[in-house]
């Protein structure tokens, strides 16, 4: 329970309350335009001081990770990682088009309605193409 070294009546609440607010905001008021000031374009800053401690955190700050086992590798090797965009240049068209999926870039090489065929090509090679026609 709380106790106030003030005593007022139930009637005057509202008066009461409104004075402790104004002595408050003003004893706020005092206390700030103690302090130095600098000028700025906004008008007068006041300076504020620097904190005498520091506020202690909840827990302690996280230690490092080690380094995985590829990330070590990559680091040996150099290896760097890049993201490679998401969307290319299309000549024909002359605007840009989704590297992969629908519209994509790929589905050219997959809607050709003519493919060389390799010189060093099995018989797999027609057979992997379950949409061509297979004329013997």
């Amino acid at each position: 329970m709380i106790y106030s070294c003030f005593t007022y009546n139930s009637e005057n609440l509202e008066e009461h309350l409104q004075s402790v607010a104004r002595d408050g905001v003003q004893a706020l008021f005092a206390a700030l335009f103690s302090l130095p000031t600098r000028p700025s374009p906004d008008g007068p800053l006041a300076v504020l001081p620097t904190p005498s401690y520091q506020l202690p955190r909840a827990k302690p700050l996280p230690k490092p990770k080690p380094p995985t086992k590829w990330e070590q590798f990559a680091a040996a090797k150099g290896i760097q990682k890049t993201v490679r965009e998401k969307r290319v240049w299309d000549e024909e068209k002359q605007d840009w088009v989704n590297r992969w999926g629908r519209d994509g870039k790929n589905k050219e090489v997959e809607q050709a309605w003519i493919t060389e065929v390799p010189a060093n090509a099995g018989q797999l090679f027609y057979f992997s193409r379950p949409d061509w026609l297979l004329i013997y």
